[in-house]
Protein backbone atom coordinates (compact mmCIF):
# COMPACT_ATOMS: atom_id res chain seq x y z
CA UNK A 1 0.00 0.00 0.00
CA UNK A 2 1.24 3.52 -0.76
CA UNK A 3 -0.03 6.33 1.28
CA UNK A 4 -0.18 10.03 -0.50
CA UNK A 5 -0.74 12.69 0.83
CA UNK A 6 -2.50 16.33 -0.23
CA UNK A 7 -2.14 19.85 0.44
CA UNK A 8 -3.58 21.46 -2.60
CA UNK A 9 -7.27 21.24 -3.26
CA UNK A 10 -5.75 21.76 -7.02
CA UNK A 11 -3.50 18.27 -6.54
CA UNK A 12 -7.02 16.66 -6.32
CA UNK A 13 -8.60 16.49 -9.25
CA UNK A 14 -5.93 13.35 -10.28
CA UNK A 15 -8.53 11.69 -7.79
CA UNK A 16 -12.12 12.44 -9.54
CA UNK A 17 -12.13 9.35 -11.75
CA UNK A 18 -11.82 6.91 -9.05
CA UNK A 19 -13.71 8.63 -6.05
CA UNK A 20 -17.64 7.71 -6.17
CA UNK A 21 -16.59 4.60 -7.72
CA UNK A 22 -14.84 4.01 -4.18
CA UNK A 23 -17.36 6.01 -1.91
CA UNK A 24 -20.25 3.34 -3.62
CA UNK A 25 -17.95 0.77 -2.19
CA UNK A 26 -17.01 2.28 1.19
CA UNK A 27 -18.56 1.10 4.70
CA UNK A 28 -20.40 4.36 4.69
CA UNK A 29 -21.92 5.00 1.03
CA UNK A 30 -23.06 8.44 1.62
CA UNK A 31 -24.03 11.32 -0.03
CA UNK A 32 -21.39 13.87 1.44
CA UNK A 33 -18.74 11.80 1.06
CA UNK A 34 -18.80 11.92 -2.77
CA UNK A 35 -16.71 13.97 -5.02
CA UNK A 36 -19.23 16.92 -5.63
CA UNK A 37 -20.20 17.34 -2.10
CA UNK A 38 -16.59 17.40 -0.61
CA UNK A 39 -15.69 19.96 -3.53
CA UNK A 40 -18.62 22.53 -3.45
CA UNK A 41 -17.99 22.35 0.50
CA UNK A 42 -14.18 23.04 0.38
CA UNK A 43 -15.00 25.99 -2.10
CA UNK A 44 -17.11 27.47 -0.07
CA UNK A 45 -15.89 26.73 3.77
CA UNK A 46 -11.80 26.24 2.66
CA UNK A 47 -10.56 29.34 3.42
CA UNK A 48 -8.09 29.31 6.10
CA UNK A 49 -7.76 26.06 6.64
CA UNK A 50 -5.20 23.68 5.55
CA UNK A 51 -5.71 20.40 3.40
CA UNK A 52 -4.49 17.35 4.67
CA UNK A 53 -6.30 14.82 2.98
CA UNK A 54 -4.83 11.18 3.25
CA UNK A 55 -4.96 8.82 -0.01
CA UNK A 56 -4.30 5.17 0.06
CA UNK A 57 -3.63 3.27 -3.12
CA UNK A 58 -3.32 -0.66 -3.21
CA UNK A 59 -0.13 -2.81 -4.38
CA UNK A 60 -1.99 -1.94 -8.60
CA UNK A 61 -2.01 1.91 -8.24
CA UNK A 62 -6.21 1.68 -7.45
CA UNK A 63 -7.24 3.96 -4.66
CA UNK A 64 -8.33 2.03 -1.67
CA UNK A 65 -9.12 4.67 0.41
CA UNK A 66 -9.59 8.66 1.50
CA UNK A 67 -9.33 10.25 4.32
CA UNK A 68 -10.60 13.79 3.60
CA UNK A 69 -8.99 15.83 6.23
CA UNK A 70 -8.09 19.24 7.15
CA UNK A 71 -6.66 21.12 10.19
CA UNK A 72 -7.63 24.60 11.56
CA UNK A 73 -6.68 26.49 14.66
CA UNK A 74 -9.57 26.56 16.97
CA UNK A 75 -10.18 28.83 20.03
CA UNK A 76 -11.72 26.01 22.19
CA UNK A 77 -12.44 25.24 25.90
CA UNK A 78 -9.58 22.58 26.62
CA UNK A 79 -10.68 21.76 30.16
CA UNK A 80 -14.23 20.44 28.07
CA UNK A 81 -14.57 16.73 27.59
CA UNK A 82 -16.07 17.49 24.48
CA UNK A 83 -15.97 21.02 24.01
CA UNK A 84 -17.88 23.09 21.50
CA UNK A 85 -16.28 23.39 18.33
CA UNK A 86 -18.13 24.48 14.80
CA UNK A 87 -16.84 25.07 11.69
CA UNK A 88 -18.66 27.31 9.64
CA UNK A 89 -19.57 28.95 11.81
CA UNK A 90 -17.79 29.80 14.46
CA UNK A 91 -19.53 30.48 17.87
CA UNK A 92 -16.61 32.28 20.48
CA UNK A 93 -16.35 30.68 23.24
CA UNK A 94 -15.54 32.40 26.97
CA UNK A 95 -12.04 31.27 28.92
CA UNK A 96 -10.74 29.33 25.94
CA UNK A 97 -7.35 28.03 24.17
CA UNK A 98 -5.89 27.71 20.88
CA UNK A 99 -5.73 24.28 19.80
CA UNK A 100 -4.83 23.11 16.44
CA UNK A 101 -7.59 21.27 15.32
CA UNK A 102 -8.08 18.42 12.25
CA UNK A 103 -11.62 17.58 11.05
CA UNK A 104 -13.06 15.47 8.03
CA UNK A 105 -13.91 17.77 4.91
CA UNK A 106 -17.60 18.13 4.98
CA UNK A 107 -17.91 20.33 8.44
CA UNK A 108 -20.15 20.36 11.43
CA UNK A 109 -23.69 22.09 10.81
CA UNK A 110 -24.06 20.73 6.97
CA UNK A 111 -23.06 17.48 6.27
CA UNK A 112 -25.38 14.82 8.18
CA UNK A 113 -23.27 11.96 7.40
CA UNK A 114 -19.27 11.60 7.07
CA UNK A 115 -16.50 9.19 7.38
CA UNK A 116 -13.35 8.04 5.95
CA UNK A 117 -13.94 6.28 2.73
CA UNK A 118 -12.64 2.92 2.40
CA UNK A 119 -14.48 -0.29 2.07
CA UNK A 120 -14.60 -3.00 4.14
CA UNK A 121 -11.93 -4.90 2.50
CA UNK A 122 -9.27 -2.08 3.78
CA UNK A 123 -10.98 -0.20 6.08
CA UNK A 124 -8.80 -1.41 9.33
CA UNK A 125 -5.39 -0.80 6.96
CA UNK A 126 -6.87 3.13 6.45
CA UNK A 127 -7.43 3.89 9.62
CA UNK A 128 -3.82 2.30 10.57
CA UNK A 129 -2.59 4.48 7.74
CA UNK A 130 -3.90 7.50 8.96
CA UNK A 131 -3.36 7.08 12.76
CA UNK A 132 0.43 6.13 11.35
CA UNK A 133 -0.12 9.60 9.07
CA UNK A 134 -0.91 12.11 12.48
CA UNK A 135 1.97 10.10 14.86
CA UNK A 136 4.67 11.63 12.27
CA UNK A 137 2.93 15.20 12.21
CA UNK A 138 3.76 17.46 15.15
CA UNK A 139 1.45 20.17 14.78
CA UNK A 140 -2.08 19.21 15.76
CA UNK A 141 -3.37 18.48 19.00
CA UNK A 142 -7.11 17.46 18.62
CA UNK A 143 -8.68 15.21 15.83
CA UNK A 144 -12.63 15.88 15.85
CA UNK A 145 -14.17 12.91 14.11
CA UNK A 146 -18.23 14.33 13.57
CA UNK A 147 -21.47 12.41 12.31
CA UNK A 148 -20.03 9.33 12.44
CA UNK A 149 -22.63 6.49 11.45
CA UNK A 150 -23.65 4.64 14.35
CA UNK A 151 -22.33 1.28 12.04
CA UNK A 152 -19.36 2.36 10.75
CA UNK A 153 -16.36 0.49 12.14
CA UNK A 154 -14.10 4.08 12.14
CA UNK A 155 -15.53 4.46 15.60
CA UNK A 156 -14.00 1.18 17.03
CA UNK A 157 -10.74 1.18 14.93
CA UNK A 158 -9.85 4.70 15.26
CA UNK A 159 -10.53 5.20 18.90
CA UNK A 160 -8.21 1.49 19.16
CA UNK A 161 -5.60 2.73 17.57
CA UNK A 162 -5.32 5.54 19.44
CA UNK A 163 -4.95 4.81 22.53
CA UNK A 164 -2.78 1.95 21.77
CA UNK A 165 -0.87 4.83 21.28
CA UNK A 166 -1.31 6.78 24.31
CA UNK A 167 -3.68 9.50 23.35
CA UNK A 168 -7.08 10.22 24.80
CA UNK A 169 -10.07 9.30 23.38
CA UNK A 170 -14.05 10.37 24.16
CA UNK A 171 -16.91 9.24 22.31
CA UNK A 172 -20.39 10.28 22.23
CA UNK A 173 -23.96 10.74 20.43
CA UNK A 174 -23.55 13.06 17.96
CA UNK A 175 -27.34 13.55 17.47
CA UNK A 176 -30.00 11.50 15.89
CA UNK A 177 -31.26 11.32 12.36
CA UNK A 178 -34.61 9.56 12.22
CA UNK A 179 -35.48 7.52 9.37
CA UNK A 180 -38.36 6.00 7.74
CA UNK A 181 -38.42 1.86 6.51
CA UNK A 182 -40.90 2.86 3.39
CA UNK A 183 -43.05 -0.21 2.84
CA UNK A 184 -44.53 -1.19 -0.83
CA UNK A 185 -47.24 0.73 -0.54
CA UNK A 186 -48.84 4.59 -0.28
CA UNK A 187 -52.34 2.36 2.05
CA UNK A 188 -49.04 -0.52 3.93
CA UNK A 189 -47.66 2.67 5.12
CA UNK A 190 -50.76 4.68 6.20
CA UNK A 191 -51.54 1.39 8.13
CA UNK A 192 -48.51 -0.13 9.08
CA UNK A 193 -46.16 3.04 9.85
CA UNK A 194 -48.61 5.31 11.40
CA UNK A 195 -51.03 4.68 14.53
CA UNK A 196 -54.24 5.77 14.38
CA UNK A 197 -53.89 9.69 15.65
CA UNK A 198 -51.04 9.77 13.33
CA UNK A 199 -52.69 8.48 10.28
CA UNK A 200 -56.05 10.45 10.97
CA UNK A 201 -53.41 14.20 11.28
CA UNK A 202 -52.13 13.35 8.05
CA UNK A 203 -55.37 12.09 5.81
CA UNK A 204 -57.30 14.96 7.26
CA UNK A 205 -54.37 18.00 6.99
CA UNK A 206 -54.09 16.80 2.97
CA UNK A 207 -58.17 16.79 2.35
CA UNK A 208 -58.22 19.91 4.16
CA UNK A 209 -55.55 21.55 2.18
CA UNK A 210 -57.23 19.96 -1.15
CA UNK A 211 -60.42 21.10 -0.29
CA UNK A 212 -59.91 24.41 0.60
CA UNK A 213 -57.13 25.50 -2.07
CA UNK A 214 -55.76 24.71 -5.26
CA UNK A 215 -52.89 22.84 -4.53
CA UNK A 216 -49.93 22.28 -6.85
CA UNK A 217 -46.48 20.67 -6.26
CA UNK A 218 -43.34 19.89 -8.56
CA UNK A 219 -40.14 18.90 -8.38
CA UNK A 220 -37.14 21.25 -10.08
CA UNK A 221 -36.12 18.81 -12.82
CA UNK A 222 -33.79 20.49 -15.09
CA UNK A 223 -31.38 23.56 -15.19
CA UNK A 224 -34.20 26.24 -16.31
CA UNK A 225 -36.49 25.45 -13.27
CA UNK A 226 -33.44 25.25 -10.71
CA UNK A 227 -32.93 28.76 -10.35
CA UNK A 228 -35.73 30.23 -9.80
CA UNK A 229 -36.52 27.08 -7.79
CA UNK A 230 -33.84 28.02 -5.47
CA UNK A 231 -35.06 31.66 -4.91
CA UNK A 232 -37.94 30.39 -3.74
CA UNK A 233 -36.81 28.02 -1.06
CA UNK A 234 -34.03 30.72 0.34
CA UNK A 235 -36.55 33.12 0.27
CA UNK A 236 -39.22 30.95 2.45
CA UNK A 237 -36.16 29.49 4.08
CA UNK A 238 -34.96 32.65 5.53
CA UNK A 239 -38.52 34.06 6.64
CA UNK A 240 -39.75 30.47 8.19
CA UNK A 241 -37.65 31.34 11.49
CA UNK A 242 -35.17 34.16 12.60
CA UNK A 243 -32.15 31.31 12.93
CA UNK A 244 -32.21 30.67 9.34
CA UNK A 245 -31.73 34.20 8.41
CA UNK A 246 -28.58 34.17 9.93
CA UNK A 247 -27.75 30.83 9.09
CA UNK A 248 -28.60 31.51 5.28
CA UNK A 249 -26.04 33.97 4.49
CA UNK A 250 -24.19 34.34 0.89
CA UNK A 251 -21.82 31.92 1.81
CA UNK A 252 -23.94 29.47 2.53
CA UNK A 253 -26.54 30.04 -0.37
CA UNK A 254 -23.54 29.89 -2.84
CA UNK A 255 -22.96 26.18 -0.83
CA UNK A 256 -26.57 25.02 -1.77
CA UNK A 257 -26.77 26.41 -5.23
CA UNK A 258 -23.23 24.30 -5.75
CA UNK A 259 -24.54 21.14 -4.32
CA UNK A 260 -28.02 21.66 -5.91
CA UNK A 261 -26.18 21.85 -9.33
CA UNK A 262 -23.97 19.23 -9.35
CA UNK A 263 -26.74 17.09 -7.59
CA UNK A 264 -28.96 17.60 -10.64
CA UNK A 265 -26.09 16.87 -12.51
CA UNK A 266 -26.28 13.46 -11.09
CA UNK A 267 -30.23 12.69 -10.96
CA UNK A 268 -29.93 13.17 -7.24
CA UNK A 269 -31.32 16.50 -6.65
CA UNK A 270 -34.94 16.40 -5.56
CA UNK A 271 -36.04 20.21 -4.89
CA UNK A 272 -39.59 20.75 -4.12
CA UNK A 273 -42.20 23.45 -3.87
CA UNK A 274 -46.02 23.55 -2.80
CA UNK A 275 -48.05 26.35 -4.00
CA UNK A 276 -51.71 26.82 -2.64
CA UNK A 277 -53.57 28.83 -4.59
CA UNK A 278 -50.02 29.18 -6.92
CA UNK A 279 -48.37 30.88 -4.05
CA UNK A 280 -45.74 29.00 -2.94
CA UNK A 281 -46.08 27.90 0.69
CA UNK A 282 -43.01 24.93 1.35
CA UNK A 283 -40.27 24.33 -0.18
CA UNK A 284 -37.57 21.00 0.58
CA UNK A 285 -34.45 20.52 -0.67
CA UNK A 286 -34.10 16.67 -0.97
CA UNK A 287 -31.66 13.82 -2.81
CA UNK A 288 -32.33 10.64 -3.57
CA UNK A 289 -28.94 8.51 -3.19
CA UNK A 290 -28.23 5.50 -2.95
CA UNK A 291 -31.81 4.35 -2.19
CA UNK A 292 -32.46 6.44 0.29
CA UNK A 293 -34.54 10.21 0.33
CA UNK A 294 -32.73 12.21 2.15
CA UNK A 295 -34.69 15.53 3.52
CA UNK A 296 -31.87 18.11 3.65
CA UNK A 297 -33.26 21.23 3.95
CA UNK A 298 -36.99 23.56 4.11
CA UNK A 299 -38.38 26.61 4.14
CA UNK A 300 -41.97 27.91 4.63
CA UNK A 301 -44.30 30.34 4.57
CA UNK A 302 -45.78 30.95 8.25
CA UNK A 303 -47.49 34.41 7.12
CA UNK A 304 -50.35 32.80 4.89
CA UNK A 305 -52.04 29.13 5.09
CA UNK A 306 -49.85 28.07 8.38
CA UNK A 307 -53.53 26.79 9.74
CA UNK A 308 -52.87 24.75 6.78
CA UNK A 309 -50.19 22.79 7.71
CA UNK A 310 -48.44 23.00 3.97
CA UNK A 311 -45.59 21.54 5.39
CA UNK A 312 -47.09 18.21 6.50
CA UNK A 313 -48.98 18.09 3.42
CA UNK A 314 -45.52 18.18 1.39
CA UNK A 315 -43.90 15.87 3.45
CA UNK A 316 -46.60 13.51 3.14
CA UNK A 317 -46.93 14.02 -0.97
CA UNK A 318 -43.21 13.22 -0.39
CA UNK A 319 -43.28 10.13 1.15
CA UNK A 320 -45.89 9.07 -1.29
CA UNK A 321 -43.91 9.96 -4.16
CA UNK A 322 -41.00 8.06 -2.94
CA UNK A 323 -42.50 4.82 -2.04
CA UNK A 324 -43.83 4.85 -5.93
CA UNK A 325 -40.09 5.04 -6.66
CA UNK A 326 -39.76 2.12 -4.83
CA UNK A 327 -36.48 4.00 -2.34
CA UNK A 328 -36.50 2.18 0.61
CA UNK A 329 -36.32 4.64 3.46
CA UNK A 330 -36.82 8.67 3.94
CA UNK A 331 -34.46 9.98 5.59
CA UNK A 332 -35.01 12.81 7.50
CA UNK A 333 -31.29 13.39 8.41
CA UNK A 334 -30.33 15.19 11.98
CA UNK A 335 -32.09 16.43 14.24
CA UNK A 336 -35.04 15.20 16.59
CA UNK A 337 -37.83 17.45 15.69
CA UNK A 338 -41.32 16.19 16.44
CA UNK A 339 -42.56 15.95 12.96
CA UNK A 340 -39.77 13.30 11.78
CA UNK A 341 -41.80 10.90 14.26
CA UNK A 342 -45.12 11.81 13.40
CA UNK A 343 -44.53 10.45 10.31
CA UNK A 344 -43.15 7.47 11.84
CA UNK A 345 -39.55 7.67 11.98
CA UNK A 346 -37.11 5.84 14.63
CA UNK A 347 -33.68 6.95 15.35
CA UNK A 348 -30.58 6.31 14.32
CA UNK A 349 -27.72 7.92 15.55
CA UNK A 350 -24.43 9.53 14.45
CA UNK A 351 -21.20 9.77 16.61
CA UNK A 352 -18.42 11.82 17.81
CA UNK A 353 -15.10 10.74 18.19
CA UNK A 354 -12.69 12.96 19.99
CA UNK A 355 -8.67 12.23 19.85
CA UNK A 356 -6.57 14.18 21.79
CA UNK A 357 -2.74 13.35 21.04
Amino acid sequence: MKLELYTDSRECDVLQAEWDTLVQRSVSNVLFMTWGWQCAWWEAFGTGKQLRLLALRDNGGRLAAVAPLFAQDTFMDVDAVLPEIHVEHPVPTANGQMRRTLHLVGGTEVSDYLDIVAPADHHREACLSLVEALASQSDWHVLDLRCLPTGSPTLATVSELARARGWGVQQAREDVCPVLELPGTWAEYLTLKLNKKQRHELRRKIRRAEQETQVEWHWANDFVSLEPALDTFFRLHKTSDPGKEVFMDERMQGFFRAVARFALQKGWLRLSTLTFNNQPVASYVCFDYAGDRLVYNSGFDLSAYSDLAPGVVLVGYMIEEAIQRRLRRFDFLQGNERYKYDFGASDTEVMRLLVRR
